[in-house]
């Protein structure tokens, strides 16, 4: 009989001592579970601020090469330039054949035409200063960038290891609530910095088209240009063929004032002639005839 109450109670006191050694299993393996949630939270989040990054690296990248190939693709402009010059050289060309006069004009005034190479170089001066903004145009979103990504490496993980620090394993429910915290305020830190880079790229956007406008304009200037001289070198060489040059080489018998009269008005038979000073406020100090 009393064989019998000794193994009913060491039964007892085994029972017993299983019992605790298998509750504290359940709280080491139900902190060790909470732990791990922890973990799982932060590299989730983790992950997502590396994405935030990545896109921002993305959209910047994708609109510096937008702006590029809006610069770059002003570069046609330059083809129809060029023509102009080619046919205006093809067009005087027959005009150096004609005679050794006409040929004498067009060398007097052929030189005021716009040059091929200097066309090309000044349409793509006008594309290269457009296109060396490329970085000014995006330094306001990179730097947003840059103080984003500093946040996240900087300000989260340091507050992350503040909670790890003060919050030990006996109080993982705090250290859970520290890290949630931690998440939000980085969480709004983030919603506000979107918010600048949104702003941001639609002033980039604005800037860029401003750029491209001014290099735009730039192109037309060296149109205008070469298209005026070509035209300016014409005239001159038109005049100098029928004899309405400057008469320059008429050493001291030049007058500003020429009078163009028809070979059919003079008749040396007759006292009276067309009146070259008709119609004019002021005789002047001198009038030229140039009889065609």
């Amino acid at each position: 009989m009393t064989y019998r109450k000794i193994l009913t109670i060491l039964a007892f006191i085994a029972f017993a001592k299983a019992q605790q050694n298998s509750l504290v299993n359940y709280n080491t393996h139900s902190q060790n579970d909470s732990y791990l949630r922890d973990d799982d939270y932060l590299n989730a989040h983790r992950r997502q601020y590396a994405a935030n990054i990545w896109y921002y690296d993305l959209q910047i990248t994708q609109f510096k090469q937008a702006y590029l190939d809006r610069a770059q693709s002003l570069d046609f402009q330059k083809e129809p330039l060029i023509n102009e010059i080619i046919r205006a050289d093809e067009s005087l060309y027959p005009l150096t054949l004609l005679s050794e006069f006409s040929k004498s004009c067009v060398q007097k005034y052929k030189s005021l035409i716009p040059s091929m190479s200097w066309a090309k170089l000044a349409v793509d001066n006008c594309i290269s200063t457009a296109t060396s903004q490329a970085t000014n145009v995006v330094s306001s979103m990179s730097s947003t960038n840059r103080t984003l990504q500093t946040y996240y490496s900087t300000n989260f993980e340091k507050d992350v290891t503040a909670c790890q620090t003060k919050f030990n394993a006996s109080m993982s429910t705090d250290y859970t609530m520290c890290l949630a915290n931690t998440v939000a305020a980085t969480n709004a830190y983030t919603l506000n910095n979107q918010k600048t880079f949104s702003n941001q790229m639609q002033s980039a956007t604005n800037t860029a088209n401003v750029y491209i406008k001014t290099a735009n304009e730039c192109i037309f200037a060296v149109h205008n240009t070469t298209l005026t001289k070509i035209s300016e070198a014409n005239t001159r060489i038109d005049g100098c063929i029928q004899g309405r040059d400057d008469c320059s080489q008429c050493s001291g018998h030049f007058c500003p004032d020429v009078y163009y009269m028809p070979a059919a008005y003079m008749d040396p038979k007759n006292a009276t002639m067309v009146n070259p000073f008709y119609g004019r406020n002021e005789t002047g100090n001198c009038l030229m005839l140039d009889i065609f």
